[in-house]
């Protein structure tokens, strides 16, 4: 719900020849159904206006179907995307403190359910086969029933939560800050999930805007607020095991990805770049620059480890068509793939 909004002229000429690649057409008919291995891709949409938001799905090779969710609409604002393990969830924020929904789709992209659900739900997760949900405007999690997509209840956490994360039967969500009243949080809150109650925070920096598993088990926290930090966390004990200043290549914004044949883990910068920090090392490093910071937004980001490419999502201004970068290992772009207005978050699928 978040949005810098930028102001751009030529757009297509600046981004094209800033990163010297070709922006390929996507296809329209996607063949039903797709198979579940490639990239997929969600889009926003622009802000406030219904209907404009996709779901994308790319092969991996070469073909990018720009739009594949059917027979509807995807609504206004979705952010969540996980694989339940058979198809796809998405969450849509709907509009300003209103009700969202959240919708189960086969992995071709045909919607088998849906419900209505919170008040601009966000992020979610599975644990204890149920969906658990963030809820930004009333500092709630709701539990959500996995098979017919029910609110079962909320739970109370910190202010505005918006990422979240499962690990043992345990639901860690990320506080952040409540833009319109000015409220900010350093926490992240645990769950039970077999009792679906508080049973503790955890306090680090202000604004965690990222949670993920690290190789070895680890909480990888990272914090956007006060320049920037990345944090290793325990946890069942959730004491912090080490923190990493990343303040040399910008500082931290979001969306940690891991690289699970080495001890590097990339992300986005407040500089608007994509960057790598060895937790071994503790070298942080620009990995792809931002040719043109005023006009080009990195909005999402993943690593994918088994081919070894970067896909970053550009939201240029929020109002036309966004990009999606490929980007080999090294941080040299391949190509480029027009997609539906702000794309945010990507998933990867393998089976």
């Amino acid at each position: 719900m978040k949005k810098i909004y930028l102001l751009i002229v030529g757009f297509i000429l600046i981004i094209s020849g800033c990163n010297r690649d070709t922006i390929v057409d996507s296809l329209t008919n996607p063949p039903i159904p797709i198979v579940k291995k490639g990239l997929y891709v969600l889009t926003e949409g622009r802000m406030g206006v219904s209907g404009t938001s996709k779901l994308s799905f790319y092969d991996f090779d070469s073909l990018f179907y720009e739009s594949i969710f059917r027979p509807e609409n995807l609504g206004n604002a979705p952010d969540g995307l996980i694989f339940d393990g058979t198809n796809i969830l998405i969450t849509e924020q709907g509009g300003y403190s209103g009700p969202g929904k959240i919708y189960r789709v086969d992995t071709g992209g045909t919607v088998i359910n849906s419900q209505i659900l919170g008040i601009n739900p966000y992020s979610l997760c599975i644990a204890n086969n149920k969906i658990y949900v963030t809820n930004g405007p009333t500092n709630n999690v709701s539990v959500v029933d996995f098979d017919n997509l029910t609110t079962l209840k909320n739970i109370d956490v910190g202010i505005y939560p918006q990422e979240i994360l499962s690990f043992n039967n345990k639901v860690y969500v990320c506080n952040t800050s409540n833009f319109y009243t000015g409220l900010k949080d350093s926490t992240v809150t645990v769950i039970d999930a077999q009792k679906d109650s508080v049973i503790g925070n955890i306090v680090l920096r202000r604004e965690p805007t990222s949670i993920v598993l690290s190789k070895d088990n680890k909480l990888l926290v990272g914090c956007k607020g006060l320049n920037g930090y990345i944090y290793l966390v325990d946890p069942n004990s959730y004491a912090k095991i080490d923190s990493f200043d990343v303040y040399n290549v910008g500082g931290f914004d979001k969306d940690i990805s891991i690289d699970r044949q080495s001890n590097d883990i990339y992300f986005i910068s407040n500089a608007n770049t994509i960057c790598k920090l060895n937790l071994v090392s503790r070298a942080s490093e620009t990995m792809i620059n931002n040719p043109s910071p005023a006009n080009i937004y990195y909005y999402g980001y993943v690593f994918d480890w088994k081919r070894r490419n970067h896909y970053v999502a550009n939201a240029r201004d929020f109002v036309n068509n966004g990009l999606v970068h490929k980007y080999d290992v090294y941080g040299t772009i391949l190509a480029s793939y027009i997609t539906g207005k702000t794309p945010r978050r990507f998933l990867i699928l393998d089976n």
